[in-house]
């Protein structure tokens, strides 16, 4: 062979080289970023796991609020009713 076939050579054999490096670079990252996205995935999982707690024990308070603001005007009724039916005892006289 020539010396500009040996040169040509060399040259294609380089770029090979750089070729081969750069997928290899290029697998690792890919490794690296479905790690991270399976990582993220389950990250994700788990927040809406926790974000369906979160809705139901806010249902949970409501309703308990709800319950307590009715025995609340249970309680004003029967407060009322009290103070009513002393008010007519008094006018008794007894």
């Amino acid at each position: 062979m020539s010396e500009t076939g040996l040169a040509g050579l060399e040259m294609l054999e380089e770029k090979i080289t750089r070729a081969a490096t750069l997928i290899e670079r290029l697998r690792a990252e890919k490794n690296e970023f479905e790690t991270a996205n399976k990582e993220l995935k389950a990250k994700i999982e788990n927040l809406y796991i926790h974000n369906e707690e979160l809705t139901q024990r806010l249902e949970e308070l409501t309703k308990e609020r709800e319950n307590a603001s009715d025995f609340e005007k249970t309680r004003e009724e029967i407060k009322g009713k009290i103070e009513e039916m002393l008010g007519k005892l008094e006018g008794l006289e007894i």
